[in-house]
């Protein structure tokens, strides 16, 4: 049995594409003849970020309390997919209860583009039952800090201590 596969370019859709000699991870490079784009025939294929299904599965696995970094092993994407698809959820968070006896803070820092633009994910959670309670985006100074207190009071969410994670 043949299987025959059309490669079409992912910039103009054309089928005019030839061989383009191997990329250092050792897979083939095509080139399309009309738009000059270079790409790798069989990256939808081996590039786990592109599978249908992924998106629900990191949302729930965010929603379970998983970590970011946990969450890119089990599901071998790249942190920064992951926090993609956080960032680009519409998804609310809702608490489970109205007071919390303690809360802690913690962040997770990543890049955007270069290393010289650095965001940072802070979050409040309750470390008995596993729950995230808030979070926002932004850089690591105190606004951002405030940021997340304001969004614990709009929730209506009261709490006896806040403790660093």
């Amino acid at each position: 049995m043949n299987i025959t596969l059309t490669l079409h370019c992912p910039n103009c859709q054309r089928a005019k594409i030839k061989k383009n000699g191997r990329k250092a991870c050792g897979k083939q490079n095509y080139l399309c003849k009309n738009c000059f784009r270079q790409f790798i025939g069989d990256h939808a294929l081996t590039y786990k970020g592109c599978h249908s299904g992924l998106i629900k599965r990191i949302l729930l696995m965010l929603v379970c309390g998983i970590g970011i970094r946990d969450i890119s092993e089990i599901q071998e994407v790249s942190v920064r997919k992951v926090l993609s698809v956080l960032v680009n959820s519409h998804y609310v968070l809702t608490p489970l209860k109205s007071y919390y006896e303690a809360l802690e803070v913690d962040e997770f820092r990543t890049y955007v583009g270069n290393k010289g633009k650095k965001y940072w994910l802070i979050y409040a959670y309750e470390r008995k039952g596993g729950e995230i309670v808030a979070y926002v985006w932004g850089k690591r100074d105190l606004r951002t800090a405030k940021r997340l207190r304001e969004k614990l009071i709009k929730l209506d969410v009261s709490f006896g201590c806040i403790c660093r994670g």
